[in-house]
């Protein structure tokens, strides 16, 4: 398999090292630098590693992507990571074992683990504009974290209400069909990529990684998480503090837009309007 990593950098001259340090390690074939117009010394880092950099103006994670793999059409799969991510040989090899297992499978990704051993929400159920107006209006804070995390487990609930699905982030040691993984580290099937013509380019950062997801899955590709494969992530970000960002907030609309009812278009506009 002809695997092509491909990093975005955005002012990462600190966190790139962590990322461009491990793929040395990875059985990865190509390796390409997008820069989004760093004011940093982000491009010089990247190329001390010896790696090529594509410099862009700043077009959003998605757009740089798709740049990137349009210079690599023959690849097999595109891993995507984050600068501030970390992965080791084994949970990579897990990743890759996944992909080659089933045919069907057009991406699959690794639990999110942070510095401190804590495990973030890399995986997720089709999304919910009720759970982003509970963490917009911080309801979902008045539940305690190990509550939540109970309530995740209890199979009679999550059937019910499938928003609870996000919460279950302990590693499972099993290959798990979902609606969504996290872009922070992800490896696409490169003819599933290409089928779906990559990422939508009206997403400029949040809620890209969802989207594709969704148009993978309307193509008739499954979308994984792989529990026996842990990527670590420098940054940690409460999600009521990412749900107020400006730019979350416009992704989330953007796709509610494309995917989601009526009703549901018009609470994300609602919720985009809501004072920050």
């Amino acid at each position: 398999m002809k695997i092509a990593a491909i990093i975005v950098s955005y002012n990462s001259a600190r966190e790139l090292p962590l990322s461009l340090g491990c793929l040395g390690a990875l059985p990865v074939d190509d390796v390409v630098v997008v820069d989004n117009s760093s004011t940093d010394d982000s491009v010089e880092v990247a190329k001390s590693f010896g790696y090529p950099v594509v410099s862009l103006p700043n077009v959003g994670f998605g757009k740089a992507i798709n740049a990137a793999a349009e210079t690599l059409p023959d690849a097999d799969a595109y891993f995507l990571l984050n600068p501030d991510c970390h992965i080791d040989p084994e949970s990579f090899a897990h990743l890759v074992e996944a992909l080659r297992a089933d045919s069907k499978l057009g991406v699959v990704a690794p639990l999110m683990r942070y510095p401190d051993g804590r495990f973030g929400i890399s995986a997720g159920p089709e999304p919910s504009i009720a759970k982003e107006w509970l963490a917009a209006l911080k309801v979902d804070h008045l539940v305690p974290r190990r509550l939540k995390q109970h309530l995740a487990r209890a199979t009679p609930l999550r059937k019910k209400f499938k928003m609870l699905e996000y919460l279950d982030v302990e590693p499972t040691g099993q290959v798990r069909e979902t609606a969504w993984v996290s872009g922070f580290c992800m490896l696409v099937r490169g003819e599933a990529f290409r089928s779906i013509g990559g990422f939508d380019p009206r997403f400029f950062l949040y809620f890209e990684d969802v989207d594709l997801c969704t148009q993978l899955r309307a193509g008739g590709w499954g979308v994984a998480s792989v529990g026996t494969s842990v990527a670590e992530h420098k940054e940690s970000t409460s999600t009521g503090a990412v749900g107020k960002n400006p730019l979350y907030r416009s992704g989330m609309y953007v796709y509610f837009a494309k995917h989601g009812t009526r009703g549901q278009r018009l609470l994300a506009s609602a919720l985009r309007r809501l004072p920050i």
